[in-house]
């Protein structure tokens, strides 16, 4: 790793490195711009999910995460990724209600949706008042979904 790069490369290469699926290797670059004086909320975020999906320190990948979101609420990522090592640590209850959170800022956000339907969470069904089964429901559902406002 060269100390004269510049943050956002060292932060690309962190990224590259998760997506390759190396997450111990990635966790030396963010650790790196946390160091340097990098202290933004993405690099604790992404810090967190290097070390929970490494296995290194679970307690302390909540910590990241937990802290990415006290400094900035509003990126749909930050709660994904907490959400994340909630899963890791079995905290399942704490995963589904942070991902809940995270549809507050986003209430369409596919990554948010898609894990929560993994922990068998869906919406409401449209007419609250009807089962989800009823055909109403179902084509409701449907058509606003293909339009996009579910």
């Amino acid at each position: 790793m060269d100390d004269t790069a510049n943050p956002k490369a060292i932060f690309d290469e962190g990224m590259s490195l998760i997506a390759r699926g190396h997450p111990g290797a990635a966790m030396e670059y963010f650790e790196k711009l946390i160091n340097l004086g990098h202290k933004h909320p993405s690099c604790y975020s992404w810090l967190g999910i290097t070390m929970a999906r490494s296995k290194w320190d679970l307690a302390e990948a909540e910590k990241c995460c937990k802290l990415a979101l006290q400094m900035d609420r509003t990126k749909p990522q930050y709660f994904l990724n907490l959400a994340e090592v909630y899963a890791q640590k079995g905290l399942k209850d704490k995963a589904i209600e942070t991902l809940k959170s995270g549809l507050k800022v986003d209430k369409r956000n596919r990554a948010i949706l898609t894990e929560l339907a993994k922990f068998g969470i869906r919406r409401p069904p449209p007419l609250p008042f009807l089962s989800r089964e009823n055909f109403i429901n179902k084509q409701l559902g449907l058509f606003l979904a293909k339009i996009g406002l579910r």
